[in-house]
């Protein structure tokens, strides 16, 4: 996926963010509730199927951002 420019705006921030540290510890929570829900012994067929798919859309929207994040330092020359 190419970045935009506005998506390279906002993704491109310098320093700390306060906004972009709670909306990733928001999803990385959602992550790990569903998968356990997905685990757990009382899901099962089609319920942990589902589950199973939410988790995953979870995961794309993570690693979606990070990316994102990633490539907008590399355009505006940061580091970790």
């Amino acid at each position: 996926m190419e970045i935009t420019e506005n998506q390279y705006k906002a993704f491109g921030f310098v320093g700390k963010s306060e906004l972009w540290d709670q909306t990733l510890k928001v999803i990385q929570e959602l992550q790990e509730q569903t998968w356990l829900i997905a685990i757990g012994s009382q899901v099962k067929g089609e319920d942990r199927i589902h589950t199973c798919g939410q988790a995953d859309g979870i995961n794309l929207v993570l690693s979606t951002l990070v990316q994102m994040r990633q490539d907008a330092k590399a355009l505006n020359g940061l580091t970790d």
